[in-house]
Parts: structure tokens; C-alpha cells; sequence
């Protein structure tokens, strides 16, 4: 069953895994499939085709998202401290129009737009001890708010290169130890962030230093990080700081329950603070400790049960689900599921305040529950070089966490707002739909197509954000003896629609775009390098209130790996 499942998520993510987005994380900018709108590198409402509810996919907690960033309220992949496989590599790229690295190259500088630049390295395991260091840093995006960020920091040298202000940009490096059943590593270095506030304000921080410790030994998995975190409002003459110590330890029933019919794990996450002078976000006591438990009962292959549960003193969160697996043919496999989420909180180790001089924004409820129930079908089919495929989802959700806008300021394209989240009371349902069909012709080349539909009804109809009903995506891909890979896909999405960031909504136009990767390997000399074009047709415009510009862009890599 679990290999089952694993293999129906890749089918399902492969036709947009093709294209090489900049960095980890940035999928959405090259997915065809669901609502992806992206502010910056630091910031994408995300909701896949498919998705249970009205929130971004990032908002929700889940133990399997543990170790991964984040910031304010959601789980953001990027800027990613993962420990990347052994090899060197660099990348670049500029936007389309944009005269390159010509903050080197002239005394007098015109608008600039500098791209994308990543270099760093892993050695190979040396008696398992290994070195790695990596500095990265996105650009795109960052014309958009550009003054009304340069007057908070005060200062254009707000990162390791360039004067652009990019939403991220990070240089760590450390150590590590790699074994059979055993992995282990340290990683220390200093990073320029911005993280996009639930009142629309860009929120600078300054993580000087940053350290992160991760351990995985066995079943049992941990992380402790410390962050030294400073916070600047020149405009407003504050600044403050901000000690953090997170992390979390959990046990995950592997290799001693595979041959069982009950799995169980479970573990703690926590957050410890403390703050001086004026800083920008706030947990309510300083700190929040949340256990957690995990169980699976799978008495069969067709059949399995799951169940993860959390609390403490202020929230509580339960998520099940059961799931049935057939198949009536041989090459015909059948998916039934129903799941709920239940809890007082979509993310119970978020952030609890927003703090802009004497305005708070409490981002936590303050009393009430959530409730999102869920029945899904997923059906394939196999016939020769052909697949097809469909799924099916209903869903309806009462309590859902909302923001509860008191006044809305500043311009069209930097709304800021004041308020709470809340809750809506009523219930809203929907109902998703979506086929897929796949070609393959062996290695050499494939084309898939994937097209699908969400309608949302109910009482309440303002959301934070109305995503897009309806998408379609190409994706063909040629592979001429694992020597060069090509990849392009043409997706379409309908409008998508921001409702309480402004007192006008924000409209987001449905467009085509089109992307395009080529790698080209050396597999006798472990290299590659790669190329991507993204968003080469299509209208360039703002995707989030106070958020950057989507533009055509080109980046390429080399890697050398060992």
C-alpha cells in the first residue's frame, strides 16, 4: 500500500517536476496544476489540484514538515539548508532585457534587475566526514516594493551581493558525518531575509548568526537550530533583536514495523525566545512546546488507517484518515480515502503577533475550532504506452481561520491592513475534478496532459484568496540516451482572486506560460549542465498584494558531481 501510494504521488507530480525552477521550493513558478501565486522566493499561497480546504498548502502542519523553515506562519522551503548531494556547482540567470552583472561591469548604474547566483560545494565522504558551503541568492521579484523596503532597511547593501534588496540571500557552511544508519551534520552562517507579514508589510530580518544541527539516527530524527535575529524599521527609527532556540526530536516506526500491522511514532517540537527593543513578530509566552503522536493500523495491503494527534495548553490538532486500494485489472488500480482535520489552530507552532508600533495583529483565533472533512477517488489505467487517469475530491470545512480586515492603507500595489485572524462561521464545500493522460515511447519521449476544475460555494464567498477554477498543462519531454534531456510544458490557469488584503479586490488574470529546460549530462565525468526558460509567454503582472513581478526569465548550472 505505501509503495502504491508513493508511486500514484509521482505520477502525479512528475509532469511538473520537469522543468528546473531557480531554487528548492519555487515549483509553483513552473507547475501547471492547481494556485500557485508567489510574492517572492520567501512567499507562494500554494494549493495543489486536489487540495482539502481554503488555505495555502504551507499554512497547514503536518510532523512530516518538520525541519523545514518557517517563517511566520507557513512551512517554506526556500531558502532551503538542506545538505545537497556530493559535487560543486554554480548557477546564474538574469530576467529577459536586463543588462547582466552590470554591477560590475559600470560606475553608473541604471534599474537593475540582477539574477539569480548560487555557488557552493560537498566534498565526497572522507571516513564518512564530509565538508559543505553554499551561498545562494534570488533577485526576481525584487523591483516590486523595492523603495518601501530600501526605507526600512535604510541602506541598499541589505545582502551578500548586489544592491537589488533580494527577498533571501544566504552563505552557510559546515560539517557532517554520513553512514549506513547514521547521519549528522552542523551548519553555521548569516542570511538577509524578508518575510511578507500578514498585514502586507515586508518584515526584514537579519540572521547573524544562524546555526542548524540535524541528527538522524535510525527511526529517530532531530534538529536544533539557533537564530540571532535582528529586526530594523529605519523609516520609523526602531530596531530590536531576537534570540531563538528550536527544534524538535521524533521517532518514526521504520524497519521494526514493516512486518506489523500497527505502526506508532511521535515526538516533541518546540520554540524558546527572547526578544529586546522593537521587533516585529512574537509568541505569547515566548515559547510553545508541542508533542505529537502518530499511529497506522494497515491489517492488509488493501486497507490502511492513520491517525496523528498533538496538543498543549493553548491548541490541539487531530488529523485522520482511511484509505482503500483496489485493483480490479491487471494494469487498473483504484484509490478510495476519506480524511479529516481537526484542531483550534492550522499551524500550532506559528507565530502569535505581528507587531507595527501600536498596532498588534493576533494571528491565532481566539476561541472555536476548525473542522474539514474530505472524501477523494483516484483511479488509473495502463494500457500499453498509454495512461489514464482521474481524481476525484469533496470537501467541506466549518470554522476556517480567516482575516477579519478593520481598514485597509497605502496604494494599490502595497495595500497594507489592520485586524485579526478569525473564523468563518458558516460551512463551505467543494467539489475538484481531474483527467490526465500520458504517451510514452519508451525512453526517448513522453507527453503528458493534465487538465482538472475546483468550484467552492457556500454562504461566505470573500476568502483570503478565491482560487483559480480551472487549469491545463502540456508537458513533452525527450530523453536522447540519458545525454540530453529536453523538457517544455504549456500550462494555463483561470483567475484567482485576493479578497481582504485591500479594499478593492485583486483580480489575477488567467494566462498561459510556457517553460523550457535542457540538460546536457557527462555521465563519464559525473557533469551536467542545464538551462531554463520560464514564463516565456505571457503577461508579466503582480501574483500577491505587495508582492514582486512574474517576468521571463533564463538561468543555467553546471555541476560537477562526485
Amino acid at each position: 500500500m505505501r509503495l502504491f501510494v508513493a508511486s500514484l504521488f509521482f505520477v502525479i507530480v512528475s509532469a511538473f517536476a520537469q522543468v528546473l525552477p531557480e531554487t528548492e521550493g519555487m515549483e509553483g513558478v513552473s507547475r501547471g496544476d492547481g494556485t500557485f501565486l508567489t510574492a517572492s522566493p520567501t512567499y507562494v499561497w500554494d494549493r495543489p489540484s486536489g487540495s482539502d480546504g481554503i488555505h495555502s498548502a504551507s499554512e497547514l502542519f503536518s510532523p512530516e514538515k518538520l525541519g523545514t523553515r518557517l517563517l511566520l506562519n507557513r512551512f517554506s522551503v526556500t531558502p532551503s539548508w538542506e545538505v545537497l548531494k556530493p559535487g560543486i556547482w554554480l548557477s546564474t540567470g538574469n530576467e529577459i532585457g536586463d543588462m547582466i552583472y552590470q554591477d560590475l561591469l559600470y560606475d553608473k548604474k541604471e534599474s537593475n534587475r540582477t539574477p539569480l547566483l548560487e555557488g557552493g560545494f560537498r566534498s565526497p565522504n572522507f571516513h564518512g566526514f564530509y565538508a559543505t558551503a553554499r551561498y545562494f541568492q534570488v533577485d526576481h521579484y525584487s523591483s516590486g516594493m523595492f523603495r518601501e523596503r530600501l526605507n526600512m532597511v535604510g541602506s541598499r547593501e541589505f545582502s551578500w551581493f548586489g544592491e537589488n534588496l533580494p527577498f533571501f540571500s544566504t552563505l552557510y557552511a559546515g560539517l557532517g558525518y554520513e553512514q549506513e544508519n547514521l547521519n549528522a551534520s552542523i551548519l553555521a552562517g548569516q542570511e538577509y531575509l524578508w518575510i511578507l507579514g500578514e498585514s502586507g508589510r515586508w518584515i526584514p530580518i537579519e540572521y547573524s548568526p544562524r546555526i542548524v544541527g540535524d541528527l538522524q539516527w535510525g527511526s529517530l530524527r532531530s534538529q536544533l537550530v539557533y537564530e540571532k535575529a535582528e529586526f530594523q524599521n529605519k523609516k520609523k527609527k526602531e530596531s530590536g533583536s531576537r534570540s531563538e532556540v528550536s527544534g524538535f526530536v521524533q521517532y518514526e516506526c521504520g524497519k521494526l514495523c514493516e512486518k506489523g500491522i500497527f505502526e506508532a511514532g511521535g515526538g516533541v517540537a518546540f520554540r524558546v525566545t527572547d526578544s529586546e527593543g522593537s521587533v516585529n513578530l512574537a509568541l505569547e509566552d515566548d515559547f510553545v512546546i508541542w508533542p505529537f503522536f502518530e499511529f497506522r493500523f494497515r491489517p492488509e495491503k488493501h486497507f490502511t488507517a492513520a491517525l496523528s494527534l498533538g496538543a498543549n495548553e493553548k491548541d490541539w490538532l487531530v488529523q485522520d484518515s482511511l484509505e482503500f486500494y483496489f485493483a480490479p485489472g491487471l494494469d487498473t488500480d483504484i484509490l478510495v480515502g476519506v480524511g479529516s482535520r481537526v484542531g483550534s489552530r492550522l499551524n500550532p507552532l506559528a507565530e502569535d503577533f505581528e507587531i507595527w508600533g501600536k498596532d498588534t495583529i493576533s494571528l491565532a483565533p481566539s476561541s472555536g475550532y476548525f473542522q474539514m472533512h474530505r472524501i477523494y477517488m483516484d483511479v488509473s489505467e495502463k494500457i500499453n504506452a498509454v495512461s489514464l487517469g482521474a481524481h476525484l475530491t469533496g470537501w467541506i470545512e466549518e470554522g476556517a481561520e480567516t482575516f477579519d480586515t478593520l481598514s485597509t492603507s497605502g496604494s494599490k500595489s502595497a495595500p497594507y491592513r489592520t485586524g485579526n485572524v478569525s473564523r468563518l462561521e458558516p460551512w463551505i464545500y467543494a467539489f475538484s475534478g481531474e483527467l490526465r493522460a500520458a504517451f510514452h515511447l519508451g525512453k526517448l519521449f513522453s507527453f503528458e496532459t493534465r487538465g482538472g476544475i475546483e468550484k467552492i460555494e457556500g454562504p461566505e464567498k470573500r476568502f483570503e484568496v478565491n482560487p483559480a477554477e480551472g487549469f491545463v498543462s502540456f508537458l513533452a519531454k525527450w530523453n536522447f540516451n540519458e545525454y540530453l534531456l529536453v523538457s517544455q510544458s504549456v500550462n494555463y490557469r483561470s483567475d484567482a482572486r485576493w479578497n481582504l488584503r485591500s479594499s478593492d479586490p485583486l483580480v489575477i488574470k488567467g494566462d498561459w506560460f510556457w517553460n523550457i529546460s535542457l540538460e546536457q549530462n557527462f555521465p563519464n565525468y559525473g557533469l551536467s549542465l542545464s538551462g531554463t526558460l520560464l514564463h516565456i509567454i505571457g503577461n508579466d503582472f503582480l501574483e500577491v498584494p505587495g508582492g514582486g513581478i512574474d517576468r521571463t526569465r533564463f538561468f543555467c548550472s553546471i555541476r560537477k558531481f562526485f
